[in-house]
């Protein structure tokens, strides 16, 4: 899955988009399963970071679904999953039909 994630950014133009950055604010300040969370850029990467009231790996898979319905473009989007040791942390990207895309690093972990 990795190499696909990497195959899929390759034929993109990744650029950040304040619409998505937008989404991204509306769904976590509206989830009350978020405790906190930073979204900061990194040479047109969104980087992430969520931290939810009660972590498994379970709950962020579930939270993760729903954030991702939120932000995606309805034209294509990947994503793959690292278990890390106390958080999960997922390579995201969007496009749209004209190939410009986003991509998120998105790190969910607990309150700790």
């Amino acid at each position: 899955m990795f190499r696909a994630v990497n195959d899929y950014l390759a034929k993109l133009n990744i650029v950040t988009d304040p619409s998505i950055y937008d989404a991204m604010e509306d769904f976590l300040k509206k989830t009350k399963t978020v405790l906190d969370y930073s979204i900061n850029i990194n040479y047109n990467r969104y980087i992430v970071d969520i931290k939810l009231d009660k972590y498994s790996i379970s709950r962020a898979d579930k939270f993760f679904r729903k954030f991702e319905a939120a932000v995606a473009y309805p034209y294509s989007n990947i994503s793959v999953r690292y278990n890390e040791v106390n958080r999960v942390r997922y390579r995201f990207s969007t496009c749209r039909e004209d190939k410009t895309g986003v991509y998120m690093d998105i790190i969910i972990s607990g309150n700790q």
